[in-house]
Protein backbone atom coordinates (compact mmCIF):
# COMPACT_ATOMS: atom_id res chain seq x y z
CA UNK A 1 0.00 0.00 0.00
CA UNK A 2 1.62 3.28 -1.10
CA UNK A 3 1.04 6.51 0.77
CA UNK A 4 1.88 9.98 -0.50
CA UNK A 5 2.87 13.06 1.49
CA UNK A 6 1.24 13.50 4.86
CA UNK A 7 1.82 14.71 8.39
CA UNK A 8 3.92 13.15 11.12
CA UNK A 9 3.77 13.82 14.84
CA UNK A 10 7.24 13.69 16.38
CA UNK A 11 7.64 13.36 20.14
CA UNK A 12 10.69 14.92 21.76
CA UNK A 13 12.03 16.44 24.98
CA UNK A 14 9.67 19.08 26.35
CA UNK A 15 11.23 22.52 25.99
CA UNK A 16 13.48 21.47 23.11
CA UNK A 17 10.82 21.34 20.39
CA UNK A 18 12.56 24.00 18.28
CA UNK A 19 15.78 21.98 18.35
CA UNK A 20 13.98 18.82 17.20
CA UNK A 21 12.06 20.76 14.53
CA UNK A 22 15.34 22.12 13.14
CA UNK A 23 16.84 18.62 13.08
CA UNK A 24 13.76 17.23 11.32
CA UNK A 25 13.98 20.04 8.76
CA UNK A 26 17.62 19.16 8.08
CA UNK A 27 16.42 15.64 7.35
CA UNK A 28 13.87 16.80 4.80
CA UNK A 29 10.74 17.38 6.87
CA UNK A 30 8.70 20.58 6.79
CA UNK A 31 7.79 21.63 10.36
CA UNK A 32 4.32 23.16 10.55
CA UNK A 33 3.49 23.29 14.27
CA UNK A 34 5.14 22.98 17.67
CA UNK A 35 3.29 21.67 20.72
CA UNK A 36 4.57 20.74 24.18
CA UNK A 37 6.87 17.77 23.66
CA UNK A 38 5.66 17.41 20.06
CA UNK A 39 6.53 18.65 16.59
CA UNK A 40 4.15 18.27 13.65
CA UNK A 41 5.89 18.02 10.27
CA UNK A 42 4.91 17.33 6.69
CA UNK A 43 6.69 15.03 4.28
CA UNK A 44 6.46 11.98 2.06
CA UNK A 45 6.11 8.40 3.23
CA UNK A 46 9.90 7.84 3.03
CA UNK A 47 10.34 10.43 5.77
CA UNK A 48 9.41 7.86 8.43
CA UNK A 49 12.42 5.72 7.46
CA UNK A 50 14.77 8.70 7.41
CA UNK A 51 13.66 10.20 10.73
CA UNK A 52 13.69 6.87 12.56
CA UNK A 53 17.21 6.20 11.25
CA UNK A 54 18.89 9.59 11.67
CA UNK A 55 16.98 11.88 14.10
CA UNK A 56 18.97 11.92 17.35
CA UNK A 57 16.70 14.27 19.36
CA UNK A 58 13.37 12.60 18.55
CA UNK A 59 11.70 9.85 20.58
CA UNK A 60 8.95 8.60 18.27
CA UNK A 61 7.80 9.15 14.71
CA UNK A 62 4.01 8.91 14.52
CA UNK A 63 2.01 8.96 11.29
CA UNK A 64 -0.72 11.51 12.03
CA UNK A 65 -4.05 10.26 10.67
CA UNK A 66 -6.35 12.85 12.24
CA UNK A 67 -6.84 15.52 14.88
CA UNK A 68 -10.20 16.35 16.41
CA UNK A 69 -11.73 18.63 18.99
CA UNK A 70 -13.27 16.48 21.72
CA UNK A 71 -15.42 17.30 24.74
CA UNK A 72 -16.58 13.84 25.75
CA UNK A 73 -16.23 10.16 24.88
CA UNK A 74 -18.84 10.43 22.14
CA UNK A 75 -16.50 12.75 20.27
CA UNK A 76 -13.65 10.30 20.90
CA UNK A 77 -15.74 7.42 19.53
CA UNK A 78 -16.68 9.38 16.40
CA UNK A 79 -13.02 10.19 15.76
CA UNK A 80 -11.99 6.55 16.11
CA UNK A 81 -14.78 5.39 13.80
CA UNK A 82 -13.39 7.46 10.95
CA UNK A 83 -9.89 5.96 10.92
CA UNK A 84 -8.52 4.76 7.56
CA UNK A 85 -8.71 0.97 7.93
CA UNK A 86 -6.25 0.52 5.07
CA UNK A 87 -3.44 1.85 7.27
CA UNK A 88 -4.07 -0.99 9.73
CA UNK A 89 -4.68 -3.68 7.12
CA UNK A 90 -7.16 -6.54 6.96
CA UNK A 91 -6.51 -9.36 9.40
CA UNK A 92 -4.00 -7.33 11.42
CA UNK A 93 -3.98 -6.97 15.19
CA UNK A 94 -3.82 -3.62 16.91
CA UNK A 95 -3.63 -1.96 20.31
CA UNK A 96 -4.46 1.59 21.33
CA UNK A 97 -2.13 3.57 23.61
CA UNK A 98 -3.21 6.86 25.08
CA UNK A 99 -1.76 9.78 27.01
CA UNK A 100 -3.76 12.75 28.23
CA UNK A 101 -2.84 16.22 29.42
CA UNK A 102 -5.38 18.74 30.63
CA UNK A 103 -8.72 18.53 32.45
CA UNK A 104 -11.28 16.16 30.94
CA UNK A 105 -14.33 14.13 32.08
CA UNK A 106 -12.52 10.90 31.11
CA UNK A 107 -9.22 9.11 31.66
CA UNK A 108 -6.58 7.99 29.18
CA UNK A 109 -7.78 4.41 29.70
CA UNK A 110 -11.28 5.52 28.72
CA UNK A 111 -9.86 7.07 25.55
CA UNK A 112 -7.91 3.93 24.61
CA UNK A 113 -10.90 1.68 25.22
CA UNK A 114 -13.31 3.90 23.29
CA UNK A 115 -11.04 4.27 20.28
CA UNK A 116 -10.31 0.53 20.30
CA UNK A 117 -14.02 -0.34 20.26
CA UNK A 118 -14.66 2.16 17.46
CA UNK A 119 -11.84 0.76 15.30
CA UNK A 120 -13.06 -2.81 15.86
CA UNK A 121 -16.53 -1.82 14.71
CA UNK A 122 -15.28 0.14 11.70
CA UNK A 123 -12.51 -2.17 10.44
CA UNK A 124 -13.70 -5.71 9.84
CA UNK A 125 -11.09 -8.43 10.19
CA UNK A 126 -9.02 -6.58 12.78
CA UNK A 127 -8.40 -7.95 16.27
CA UNK A 128 -7.11 -6.46 19.50
CA UNK A 129 -3.79 -7.74 20.84
CA UNK A 130 -2.49 -5.75 23.79
CA UNK A 131 0.72 -7.75 24.16
CA UNK A 132 2.23 -7.93 20.67
CA UNK A 133 0.09 -5.98 18.19
CA UNK A 134 0.91 -5.53 14.52
CA UNK A 135 -0.18 -1.90 14.69
CA UNK A 136 -0.03 0.55 17.60
CA UNK A 137 -2.61 3.33 17.39
CA UNK A 138 -1.85 6.42 19.46
CA UNK A 139 -4.84 8.34 20.80
CA UNK A 140 -3.40 11.31 22.70
CA UNK A 141 -5.58 14.06 24.13
CA UNK A 142 -3.88 17.45 24.57
CA UNK A 143 -6.24 20.06 25.95
CA UNK A 144 -9.34 20.05 23.73
CA UNK A 145 -7.66 18.09 20.90
CA UNK A 146 -7.41 14.38 20.17
CA UNK A 147 -4.44 13.33 18.02
CA UNK A 148 -4.90 9.96 16.30
CA UNK A 149 -1.71 8.50 14.89
CA UNK A 150 0.06 5.28 13.96
CA UNK A 151 3.34 4.51 15.72
CA UNK A 152 6.09 3.85 13.18
CA UNK A 153 8.87 3.58 15.80
CA UNK A 154 8.01 1.10 18.55
CA UNK A 155 10.40 1.33 21.49
CA UNK A 156 11.43 4.95 22.01
CA UNK A 157 14.43 6.00 19.95
CA UNK A 158 16.08 7.54 23.03
CA UNK A 159 16.83 4.03 24.31
CA UNK A 160 20.20 3.50 22.63
CA UNK A 161 21.57 0.01 22.03
CA UNK A 162 25.14 1.07 22.88
CA UNK A 163 24.38 1.95 26.50
CA UNK A 164 25.92 -0.84 28.57
CA UNK A 165 26.46 1.29 31.68
CA UNK A 166 23.83 3.58 33.17
CA UNK A 167 25.08 6.35 35.42
CA UNK A 168 22.68 6.87 38.39
CA UNK A 169 22.03 10.42 37.14
CA UNK A 170 22.39 9.69 33.45
CA UNK A 171 21.11 12.06 30.79
CA UNK A 172 18.85 10.80 28.01
CA UNK A 173 20.82 10.50 24.77
CA UNK A 174 18.09 12.48 22.98
CA UNK A 175 18.53 15.37 25.41
CA UNK A 176 22.32 15.09 25.11
CA UNK A 177 21.98 15.46 21.34
CA UNK A 178 19.63 18.42 21.80
CA UNK A 179 22.23 20.16 24.00
CA UNK A 180 24.91 19.54 21.39
CA UNK A 181 22.69 21.09 18.73
CA UNK A 182 21.81 23.99 21.04
CA UNK A 183 25.52 24.76 21.39
CA UNK A 184 25.90 25.11 17.63
CA UNK A 185 28.57 22.38 17.48
CA UNK A 186 29.28 21.20 13.94
CA UNK A 187 32.29 18.94 14.37
CA UNK A 188 34.74 21.16 16.26
CA UNK A 189 36.55 20.22 19.48
CA UNK A 190 34.19 19.45 22.37
CA UNK A 191 34.62 18.77 26.09
CA UNK A 192 32.22 17.25 28.61
CA UNK A 193 33.61 18.27 32.01
CA UNK A 194 31.26 15.98 34.00
CA UNK A 195 31.11 13.04 31.61
CA UNK A 196 29.54 10.31 33.76
CA UNK A 197 28.76 7.46 31.36
CA UNK A 198 30.00 9.54 28.39
CA UNK A 199 26.55 10.03 26.84
CA UNK A 200 27.28 13.53 25.51
CA UNK A 201 30.70 12.66 23.99
CA UNK A 202 29.29 9.48 22.43
CA UNK A 203 26.30 11.25 20.89
CA UNK A 204 28.63 13.89 19.44
CA UNK A 205 31.01 11.26 18.09
CA UNK A 206 28.27 9.18 16.48
CA UNK A 207 26.87 12.29 14.82
CA UNK A 208 30.37 13.21 13.71
CA UNK A 209 30.94 9.74 12.26
CA UNK A 210 27.67 9.76 10.32
CA UNK A 211 26.30 6.75 12.19
CA UNK A 212 22.60 5.89 12.39
CA UNK A 213 20.84 6.29 15.73
CA UNK A 214 20.30 2.52 15.86
CA UNK A 215 22.22 -0.04 13.87
CA UNK A 216 20.21 -3.09 14.96
CA UNK A 217 16.59 -2.88 16.03
CA UNK A 218 13.07 -3.61 14.84
CA UNK A 219 10.76 -0.77 13.88
CA UNK A 220 6.99 -0.68 14.16
CA UNK A 221 6.66 0.46 10.53
CA UNK A 222 7.84 -2.97 9.34
CA UNK A 223 4.44 -4.37 10.33
CA UNK A 224 2.43 -1.75 8.46
CA UNK A 225 0.85 -2.47 5.04
CA UNK A 226 2.65 0.59 3.65
CA UNK A 227 6.12 -0.79 4.51
CA UNK A 228 8.55 -0.62 1.57
CA UNK A 229 11.82 -2.53 2.32
CA UNK A 230 13.62 -1.05 -0.69
CA UNK A 231 12.75 2.51 0.37
CA UNK A 232 13.85 1.77 3.93
CA UNK A 233 17.22 0.44 2.76
CA UNK A 234 17.78 3.49 0.58
CA UNK A 235 16.89 6.00 3.31
CA UNK A 236 19.09 4.23 5.88
CA UNK A 237 22.02 4.03 3.48
CA UNK A 238 24.00 7.18 4.27
CA UNK A 239 23.77 10.26 6.49
CA UNK A 240 21.49 12.75 4.68
CA UNK A 241 22.99 15.74 6.55
CA UNK A 242 26.69 15.02 7.21
CA UNK A 243 28.83 17.39 9.24
CA UNK A 244 31.40 19.44 7.34
CA UNK A 245 34.40 18.49 9.50
CA UNK A 246 35.76 14.90 9.29
CA UNK A 247 36.38 13.06 12.61
CA UNK A 248 39.79 13.20 14.25
CA UNK A 249 40.83 11.25 17.34
CA UNK A 250 41.01 13.26 20.54
CA UNK A 251 38.80 16.14 19.40
CA UNK A 252 35.96 14.98 21.68
CA UNK A 253 36.95 14.59 25.34
CA UNK A 254 35.14 13.53 28.51
CA UNK A 255 36.46 13.98 32.04
CA UNK A 256 35.09 11.88 34.92
CA UNK A 257 36.31 12.03 38.51
CA UNK A 258 34.93 8.70 39.84
CA UNK A 259 36.72 5.50 38.74
CA UNK A 260 33.50 3.46 38.73
CA UNK A 261 31.80 5.84 36.30
CA UNK A 262 34.97 6.21 34.25
CA UNK A 263 35.10 2.44 33.75
CA UNK A 264 31.40 2.47 32.84
CA UNK A 265 32.04 5.19 30.29
CA UNK A 266 34.76 3.06 28.68
CA UNK A 267 32.25 0.21 28.31
CA UNK A 268 29.85 2.57 26.54
CA UNK A 269 32.61 3.83 24.25
CA UNK A 270 33.50 0.29 23.30
CA UNK A 271 29.87 -0.71 22.69
CA UNK A 272 29.22 2.38 20.58
CA UNK A 273 32.37 2.02 18.49
CA UNK A 274 33.60 5.48 19.47
CA UNK A 275 36.74 4.52 21.41
CA UNK A 276 38.93 5.76 18.60
CA UNK A 277 37.23 9.16 18.53
CA UNK A 278 36.35 9.99 22.16
CA UNK A 279 39.14 10.41 24.71
CA UNK A 280 38.07 9.70 28.28
CA UNK A 281 40.15 11.11 31.14
CA UNK A 282 39.96 9.93 34.75
CA UNK A 283 40.35 13.08 36.78
CA UNK A 284 38.78 16.15 38.34
CA UNK A 285 37.80 18.69 35.69
CA UNK A 286 37.98 21.45 38.32
CA UNK A 287 41.73 20.79 38.66
CA UNK A 288 42.56 19.26 35.28
CA UNK A 289 44.95 21.22 33.08
CA UNK A 290 44.09 20.51 29.44
CA UNK A 291 46.78 20.36 26.77
CA UNK A 292 44.57 22.40 24.46
CA UNK A 293 41.56 24.68 24.45
CA UNK A 294 38.14 23.59 23.23
CA UNK A 295 35.68 25.34 20.99
CA UNK A 296 32.71 23.86 22.89
CA UNK A 297 31.98 22.64 26.40
CA UNK A 298 28.69 20.73 26.69
CA UNK A 299 27.97 19.11 30.04
CA UNK A 300 25.41 17.77 32.49
CA UNK A 301 26.88 18.70 35.92
CA UNK A 302 25.60 17.41 39.29
CA UNK A 303 22.27 18.95 40.32
CA UNK A 304 22.49 18.13 44.02
CA UNK A 305 19.02 16.54 43.88
CA UNK A 306 20.04 12.96 44.72
CA UNK A 307 22.57 13.96 47.37
CA UNK A 308 20.47 16.71 48.92
CA UNK A 309 23.30 19.15 48.25
CA UNK A 310 21.55 21.77 46.17
CA UNK A 311 23.16 24.55 48.20
CA UNK A 312 26.61 23.05 47.66
CA UNK A 313 26.28 23.00 43.88
CA UNK A 314 26.47 26.81 43.80
CA UNK A 315 30.12 26.57 44.85
CA UNK A 316 30.71 23.74 42.37
CA UNK A 317 29.24 25.81 39.55
CA UNK A 318 31.39 28.82 40.46
CA UNK A 319 34.53 26.68 40.38
CA UNK A 320 33.49 25.12 37.07
CA UNK A 321 32.72 28.50 35.51
CA UNK A 322 36.01 29.98 36.73
CA UNK A 323 37.88 27.27 34.75
CA UNK A 324 36.16 28.04 31.45
CA UNK A 325 38.37 31.03 30.48
CA UNK A 326 41.30 28.57 30.60
CA UNK A 327 39.46 25.76 28.81
CA UNK A 328 37.49 27.51 26.08
CA UNK A 329 38.88 29.15 22.98
CA UNK A 330 38.09 32.86 22.61
CA UNK A 331 34.50 33.03 21.43
CA UNK A 332 33.94 29.46 22.60
CA UNK A 333 30.53 28.23 23.74
CA UNK A 334 29.52 26.48 26.97
CA UNK A 335 26.19 24.71 27.50
CA UNK A 336 25.30 23.23 30.89
CA UNK A 337 21.94 21.71 31.84
CA UNK A 338 20.81 21.66 35.47
CA UNK A 339 17.83 22.10 37.74
CA UNK A 340 19.76 24.97 39.34
CA UNK A 341 20.03 26.96 36.13
CA UNK A 342 19.83 30.35 37.86
CA UNK A 343 22.90 29.51 39.92
CA UNK A 344 24.67 28.25 36.80
CA UNK A 345 23.83 31.42 34.86
CA UNK A 346 25.08 33.60 37.72
CA UNK A 347 28.30 31.59 37.95
CA UNK A 348 28.96 31.88 34.22
CA UNK A 349 28.29 35.63 34.24
CA UNK A 350 30.58 36.13 37.23
CA UNK A 351 33.35 34.28 35.38
CA UNK A 352 33.15 36.74 32.50
CA UNK A 353 31.02 34.73 30.07
CA UNK A 354 28.00 36.23 28.35
CA UNK A 355 24.81 34.23 28.90
CA UNK A 356 23.10 33.89 25.52
CA UNK A 357 20.12 31.74 26.39
CA UNK A 358 18.44 29.71 29.12
CA UNK A 359 16.21 27.05 27.60
CA UNK A 360 13.87 25.42 30.12
CA UNK A 361 12.56 21.91 29.67
CA UNK A 362 12.08 18.47 31.15
CA UNK A 363 14.72 15.91 32.04
CA UNK A 364 12.68 12.91 33.14
CA UNK A 365 10.54 14.18 36.01
CA UNK A 366 12.73 17.21 36.64
CA UNK A 367 12.40 20.70 35.23
CA UNK A 368 15.81 21.85 34.07
CA UNK A 369 17.38 24.77 32.29
CA UNK A 370 20.06 24.55 29.61
CA UNK A 371 22.31 27.60 30.01
CA UNK A 372 24.23 28.65 26.90
CA UNK A 373 27.06 31.16 27.31
CA UNK A 374 29.95 32.52 25.26
CA UNK A 375 33.48 33.43 26.27
CA UNK A 376 33.83 37.02 25.08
Amino acid sequence: MAREAGQFLLTCTTGFEEISAAEAEELGAHPVELREGRVIVEGGARLMYRLNAWARTIHRVLLLVGRFRVEDLRDVRDAGSGIDCGIIGHGRTFAVRSERSGVHPFTSMDVASTVGSAVLAACSGTRVDLEDPDVIIRADVVGPELFLSIDTTGESLHIREWRRFNHPSSIKPSLASALIRLSGWRGDSLLDAFAGGATIPIEAALRWMGRRVHERRDYAYRRLPMYDPAAEEEERGSDPSPLPVPPRAGEIVGVEVKPKYYEGALKNLDASGTSGIVRMILGDSLRWRPERRFRFVVTNPPYGVRSGGRKRVAGLYRRFASRLPEILEPGGIAVAVTTEHRQMAEALSSAGLRVLEVRKGRHGRLWVGAVKAALV
